[in-house]
């Protein structure tokens, strides 16, 4: 059995600093923890604050997720409606696919979101992003308030349409 899982996770790609993917898997009470409002963390990849500041004066959801990841996997349908429901509102959803190559992450779209629009997605192969940003396990949810403070934060894959969900999202994307 330990051999299994060794190779397992010899065939992820290296993530220094990652819990195993997998442990979130069976965690299906995974949910949004409120955060006492925090700054955006600094960091020296200046990608991710470029994108937000497009979106200044926007609440945004961002969801770090890799495409050998399957909590990711089941959750990025829910993702792309939630982000189709709130679009309407100035609800912006950008995700940042770690440690992955360009063709992986269009074909992982392409296979979970095939009767929807795709969602806007920032390479993360380094990793420089989702160090910054204190992410340990995929996917990793962190919601931010229109003065782009982070005010929820989730590890796992949660279900975007569950109505505890929403409501837990309403007061800060609204």
């Amino acid at each position: 059995m330990k051999l299994v899982r060794l190779f397992a996770f010899a065939a992820a790609p290296p993530l220094f600093g990652f819990l195993p993917f997998n442990t979130m898997a069976a965690d299906s009470a995974a949910s949004l923890r409120p955060v006492k409002s925090l700054a955006l963390p600094a960091s020296t990849d200046p990608r991710l604050e470029q994108v937000l500041a497009l979106h200044k004066g926007q609440p945004v959801l961002v969801n770090f997720w890799a495409t050998w990841c399957e909590p990711c996997r089941e959750e990025m349908p829910a993702l792309a409606r939630l982000a189709a429901r709130w679009q309407a509102r100035g609800v912006v959803v950008h995700t940042v696919a770690v440690a992955d190559n360009t063709a992986k992450v269009d074909e992982f779209l392409w296979e979970t979101l095939p009767d929807q629009k795709g969602l806007p997605v920032l390479h993360d192969r380094d990793q420089a992003i989702s160090r910054a940003w204190d992410v340990r396990v995929l996917p990793t949810t962190v919601i931010l308030d229109r003065r782009h403070r982070i005010v929820l934060r989730g590890t796992g894959a949660i279900d975007w349409d569950a109505p505890a969900i929403e409501k837990q999202l309403k007061p800060y994307l609204d």
